[in-house]
């Protein structure tokens, strides 16, 4: 499990998550575009969805987390999604992030 760190909050969620909205987050700030990602975390240890802004503007941490890994309903599709925007905004020439739901 990892926590993504942003303005002074921490997001519990699993480490291919929290590792996929890092990179997408980059790739969003070198391509000066914004995108709403959504993903499972635990909030008070209760299972939550969490719906994350990622801006150029934004300062994003991913930091290790101490917490034995609980299954996160979603988490894989979720992971993938990010994921599949990530590569999909380094492979479009104009860099239009998408968002789907």
């Amino acid at each position: 499990m990892k926590d993504i760190l942003i303005d002074g909050q921490r997001l519990l969620t699993t480490n291919g998550i929290a590792d996929a909205v890092i990179d997408y987050a980059w790739r969003l700030h070198l391509a000066a575009r914004s995108d709403v990602v959504e993903f499972p975390m635990l909030h008070d240890g209760e299972i939550s969805r969490c719906s994350l802004l990622l801006t150029p503007a934004t300062a994003v941490a991913v930091v290790d987390a101490d917490v034995l890994p609980p299954q996160l309903p979603g988490a894989d599709a979720a992971q993938d999604e990010i994921a599949r925007r990530a590569r999909a905004l380094s492979e479009n020439d104009t860099g239009h992030a998408h968002r789907s739901r």
